[in-house]
């Protein structure tokens, strides 16, 4: 099971765990598959990571060069003293979860963002106009 980024959530993946609002009411349920449809509810109930079954995406080398990437190197500096403290690691390795999240989050804008200007530059060269301007 992986904790992704919704922007990183493909159809065809299944959830492992059940999506639920903050109130805990369930929103979708453990084992749902998922669909373009489903995918754009949950982007407009602003839900922002979700858990699916088995480890589908790479995120160890998503999102390098990010903000949060940099916040995960600097970790090992922040908690170098506390190498002994088994809690304190388990809140270094909480954060670095959570900064892998989000960098793999921010490469995915990215990487969606280049690829609409790429598109938007190619649209408008792409389109044949005949000579007589295709009226007569």
């Amino acid at each position: 099971m992986q904790k992704i980024p919704i922007d990183l959530a493909r159809p065809g993946m299944k959830l492992a765990k059940a999506v639920t609002k903050e109130n805990g009411m369930t929103i979708m349920a453990e084992g749902m598959e998922l669909t373009d449809s489903l995918l754009s509810r949950l982007e407009n109930m602003k839900v922002d990571r979700i858990t699916v079954q088995g480890h589908p995406v790479d995120m160890g080398g998503a999102g390098s060069g990010t903000v949060y990437a940099e916040r995960m190197e600097r970790l090992e500096v922040l908690f170098r003293r506390y190498g002994k403290d088994k809690w304190m690691m388990r809140v270094k390795d909480r954060m670095a979860q959570y900064f892998r999240i989000k960098a793999a989050a921010q490469e995915a804008k990215r990487k969606a963002m280049e690829a609409a200007e790429a598109e938007d530059q190619d649209g408008g060269n792409g389109d044949v106009v005949p000579e007589n301007g295709g009226g007569e």
